[in-house]
């Protein structure tokens, strides 16, 4: 029975993390990050196959045929020799022999001849035959080059957005991470508050039963418990809901027991540089690569107006077939060297309107970088604003809570000796639990405004 109990309080027992290992799983585990990992790795075979462009494509085509085809042929050559008889008979007597005479002649010559023409065999059998082919481009117009950036632009663009997507996780692990800390501190607080009214309690009900308070006393420290009570839950909700919400972003089961290893220490005012700029900020990296790359489309276009230049090398082999009872070809292998010149002349203009089109196009797009710009300038500025309101607000905060403390000391001591009323300590209890509960919350909301700070300032 011991071991029993022992493995469920191992089993039970809450996994305490911290932020870095919560923001190490939440990488893991998101599938935006995966998908991203993906991307990359995708934008560089992509890159490496332009650059492949720059190497000579070789490739070889072979093959082997066996037929049984075979033919009986007979070669005609009485009648090219009847003609070229009558031909020289006519040339040599032009005056007795016409044209008619002529063909008479050829055709006899022919029908005498005929029994002569040669029978001729011819079998497929086996035949191999073989092609190797280089082809390597000399000039291209800057395609090739210029394909090889826009490939690097590709893989510097989707390493810029891998970066991103980790920022946004780092920055959603961080607030779901705070937010249970600050849940815990809410459960602590409610759990001070209802402590402080225990002991009250038992101090008026003592009063009450030997007559020095009314049962209207007890009952106003009755109602302020249930208050305490109430609160209680909602902290403990809190805590469900936070722990969940943490356990959604890190890629555990939403049931999990997991703790922050983070807890409250002394309030560092972290001041916001006032040198920082947008250009650090992964956007607007993202943004600039944009821009190289539709100036890079322009080139693209541009490059059709050029020349192209290149050059091949052919090496064949061929055997096999049979006339007459023996090869036709006797494992012949042969070479051809060529160049190839294309100069575009005229199309319409086609290539001068998709130039036109791609520096509209780069137009468009540095038009979007600067006014993209000037919203990350001013979310900026806006970030730093907030910072400082919610650094000056916990400031307060605290010195709000240090007042409530001095007051409810002095309450109590006022209460002890009956130079206060009830009512007022009750008051006072209340007043320091709101204040505690602001600073807790004025804490969370200046370590939330400091991260999205550095997340426009680019300092992730």
């Amino acid at each position: 029975m011991l071991i029993c109990l022992l493995l469920l309080a191992s089993i039970s027992k809450a996994q305490v993390m911290t932020l870095d290992e919560c923001v190490k799983m939440a990488m893991m585990s998101n599938k935006q990050i995966q998908a991203t990992d993906h991307m990359v790795s995708q934008y560089k075979h992509t890159h490496k196959s332009v650059y492949a462009n720059y190497f000579p494509n070789i490739s070889l085509n072979a093959s082997g045929i066996y037929s049984t085809f075979n033919a009986n042929a007979i070669m005609d050559i009485a009648t090219p020799l009847g003609n070229l008889v009558g031909q020289q008979i006519q040339h040599t007597f032009p005056l007795l022999v016409n044209d008619a005479l002529r063909r008479q002649i050829s055709n006899g010559f022919a029908r005498t001849i005929q029994p002569l023409n040669p029978e001729i065999e011819f079998k497929a059998k086996n035949l191999l035959m073989a092609n190797i082919l280089l082809e390597q481009p000399v000039y291209t117009g800057g395609k090739i080059s210029t394909a090889n950036r826009m490939g690097l632009l590709g893989v510097k663009m989707a390493t810029h957005a891998q970066e991103l997507a980790r920022e946004k996780i780092v920055v959603e692990v961080y607030e779901a991470y705070q937010l249970l800390v600050k849940a815990k501190e809410m459960e602590k607080v409610a759990h001070q508050y209802d402590s402080l009214l225990n002991q009250i309690d038992k101090e008026v009900k003592s009063a009450v039963k030997h007559g020095m308070a009314s049962r209207n006393d007890e009952m106003k420290v009755a109602v302020k418990k249930s208050d305490a009570e109430l609160k209680i839950r909602q902290a403990e909700n809190g805590i469900r809901l936070a722990r969940m919400n943490l356990c959604q972003l890190i890629g555990k089961p939403l049931d999990s027991m997991i703790e922050p290893a983070e807890q409250h220490d002394e309030d560092m005012v972290e001041l916001v540089d006032k040198n920082a700029s947008v250009t650090d900020r992964t956007e607007y990296q993202l943004l600039e690569l944009n821009s190289q790359m539709a100036y890079e489309k322009v080139r693209m276009e541009k490059a059709a107006y050029m020349p192209q230049l290149g050059f091949m090398l052919n090496a064949s082999f061929l055997d096999g077939m049979e006339l007459q009872n023996s090869k036709l070809f006797r494992s012949e292998f042969n070479m051809a060297v060529g160049a190839v010149l294309k100069v575009p002349l005229f199309h319409a203009n086609e290539t001068k309107h998709k130039v036109a089109a791609a520096k509209e196009a780069l137009q468009q797009e540095l038009l979007r970088q600067e006014e993209l710009t000037g919203k990350m300038n001013l979310d900026l500025q806006q970030q730093a604003n907030e910072v400082d309101e919610a650094q000056l607000e916990l400031q307060l905060r605290k010195r709000n809570l240090e007042q409530c403390e001095e007051n409810l000391h002095l309450s109590r001591s006022a209460y002890s000796v009956g130079m206060e009323t009830l009512s007022d300590l009750l008051t006072a209890q209340v007043l320091w639990q709101e204040a505690y509960a602001q600073l807790i919350e004025s804490r969370y909301m200046a370590k939330v405004k400091m991260m999205k700070w550095r997340k426009a300032a680019g300092r992730i």
